[in-house]
């Protein structure tokens, strides 16, 4: 499990990477609905207890005082994100699902043996940003309500 410190009266809630990840993702695919924009996709399995996130965002793209290049999105759908002061840096949702995308790349690179759940390719000719995850999930039914419940599980460390 990887702890995520979302902060406090922010819009996300979810206290692992993995788990703010694909809340992020669904939040942000829930804010396009009606919009007439799809940039991010996020699909459940249940018969394989996965669940997939494909994304193509614009890209915005600099160069730092210092020469060091810095990628971003952004705000292309307008939402009522809120960050909480915890270990997240953006300040809209697109952002912040990029970042989580990125540092879940991060922790993948840097542990020995993790599987590789999340890519994220920077295409500077095109002006894009692509994201692809499949993360395993697993399905609770409540047994007062029949809710279901989809809980993202951990793989790194």
């Amino acid at each position: 499990m990887t702890a995520f410190n979302p902060g406090t009266g922010g819009t996300l809630i979810s206290n692992t990477i993995e788990a703010a990840f694909i809340e992020a993702a669904q939040r942000l695919q829930d804010a396009e609905a009606g919009t007439g924009t799809d940039n991010i996709a996020v699909a459940y399995f249940t018969g394989d207890n996965t669940v997939q996130v494909t994304g193509t965002f614009p890209m915005v793209q600099s160069v730092g005082a210092d020469g060091q290049p810095s990628f971003g999105t952004t705000e292309f759908v307008t939402t009522t994100f809120a960050n909480g002061g915890g270990d997240l840096k953006s300040t809209n949702l697109p952002n912040a699902v990029l970042e989580l995308a990125q540092q879940l790349q991060i922790k993948e690179k840097e542990q020995t043996g993790a599987e590789d759940k999340v890519q994220v390719t920077y295409t500077t000719e095109t002006g894009l940003i692509a994201i692809a995850a499949e993360l395993n999930v697993a399905y609770s039914v409540n047994d007062t309500d029949g809710s279901t419940k989809i809980t993202t599980s951990a793989y790194l460390d």
